[in-house]
């Protein structure tokens, strides 16, 4: 749990007339169905979800266990593609890409923030940052100026030289951000990134998301935790594979 959020009750969930239609949309879901067939067994993880995502906003998906939240971030993730409707991204449809054409995506445009880290135990904070900019035609000096300018953003310029070990949970935490940020991504997706963290550590981590809203990222996350979802400007709600009902 996290202390200092606002109340639940606050946060507009999906429908409510705070949301801004005027603005951009980065993230749109139309009719989107995700079915897993295991032999003889099928599973139908989504049935007909639709929302949009607009550029800037800071949104929670948020319901319990079992819901579809995972489902959900695997295909917002383009980790996966639905089994029927359409998921675009900045107006193009990425439901049907290849697995190259996906990995693109995933490299270009989202930054990734997990709950266990992720970081590669060998490397400092300074090279787990740079990783993502290996793909890339950035020159050494051009990536570590980069990754060294996230590392202070989030408060490690004094720890670019350690490695995971070294560091605390919520020190992890904020190299993984750091190196969400480092390809400027259009959407920063984080699953449960609090889920490993003390109240203080993750208090800290929930605050410098609302920095970098308030900055003008984009940014989802995924959660059951109501306290974190209270922190974003948006929550939709999804249960048994549903959006829920606006109240």
């Amino acid at each position: 749990m996290v202390g200092d959020s606002l109340a639940e009750d606050s946060v507009p969930v999906l429908g409510d007339a705070d949301v801004d239609l005027g603005r951009e949309v980065l993230l749109q879901l139309v009719d989107i169905t995700k079915v897993y067939q295991l032999g003889s067994v099928r599973f139908q993880a989504l049935t007909s979800v639709s929302f949009e995502i607009y550029h800037g906003e800071y949104v929670a998906i948020t319901g319990p266990s079992g819901s579809g939240k995972s489902t959900l971030m695997h295909l917002i993730g383009c980790l996966d593609v639905p089994t029927s409707g359409q998921l675009l991204i900045d107006g193009k449809d990425v439901s049907r890409l290849n697995e190259l054409e996906l990995a693109q995506i995933r490299n270009e445009q989202i930054g990734f923030v997990f709950q266990q880290f992720n970081l590669l135990a060998p490397l400092t904070a300074l090279q787990n940052v740079e990783l993502p900019l290996m793909y890339g035609s950035h020159t050494k000096r051009e990536r570590g100026e980069r990754s060294l300018a996230l590392l202070e953003r989030v408060g490690l310029a004094d720890h670019v030289k350690h490695r995971p070990n070294e560091l605390s949970g919520g020190q992890q935490q904020r190299v993984a951000i750091a190196r969400a940020l480092v390809v400027g991504p259009s959407l920063i997706l984080a699953d449960e990134p609090t889920g490993n963290l003390d109240s203080k550590n993750a208090f800290d981590v929930l605050t410098l998301f609302d920095e970098l809203h308030a900055s003008g990222r984009t940014i989802v996350v995924i959660t059951h935790d109501s306290e974190v979802a209270s922190r974003a400007s948006r929550i939709i709600r999804i249960r048994d594979g549903k959006l829920e009902p606006t109240q």
